[in-house]
């Protein structure tokens, strides 16, 4: 029998207690969103497409852009928890229409298209003349809620435009 003095036997203790601490998060599904969502289902893929999609519409200059941001997750935090379920059910749709949209315009998937061919694809959205179309309505609910959380972010209300909680100084004279 193999004697362990307690210094050891802590030791491979703590060791056991780490390796299974790690355990769930090695073996995390992959095929699942990074976000928790309650009510709708995405794909990773669907999840790069939306990043990239919200990029395009706000990219990245010499300030953030929406990705950097996490614009596409406030999107789909959005669209689960405060749409109703039509709403939800429009988007999920959408979302599908516009991937088979961007494969008939550019025959490649939307993450993987340089930025020319990603303009290109909304220059071509934008052209639809059928108000009812799922890939217009997809697009123009995606495009107010990107632009709804860039303008809400701590970035833009800290750096572009500051925001006061109380409005209006007090300029005392102003015709000096």
């Amino acid at each position: 029998m193999i004697q362990l003095s307690r210094r050891q036997a802590l030791k491979q203790f703590a060791f056991v207690s780490a390796g299974m601490a790690l355990i769930p998060s090695c073996m995390q599904d992959r095929s699942k969103s990074t976000l928790l969502l309650k009510k709708i289902k995405v794909s990773p893929a669907d999840e790069a497409m939306l990043a990239e999609l919200c990029e395009t519409i706000i990219p990245k200059t010499d300030t953030p852009g929406a990705k950097d941001l996490s614009a596409h997750l406030f999107v789909l935090m959005m669209i689960d928890e405060c749409s109703n379920k039509e709403n939800q059910d429009g988007f999920i749709n959408g979302m599908k229409a516009f991937n088979e949209f961007n494969q008939q315009t550019i025959a490649k998937n939307f993450s993987d298209a340089s930025q020319e061919e990603r303009v290109t694809v909304l220059k071509k959205i934008l052209l639809i003349k059928d108000e009812k179309s799922p890939v217009l309505t997809f697009f123009n609910d995606l495009k107010k809620r990107t632009i709804q959380a860039y303008t809400s972010s701590e970035f833009f209300l800290t750096k572009v435009q500051v925001y006061e909680l109380i409005p209006g100084r007090y300029h005392g004279c102003v015709l000096a």
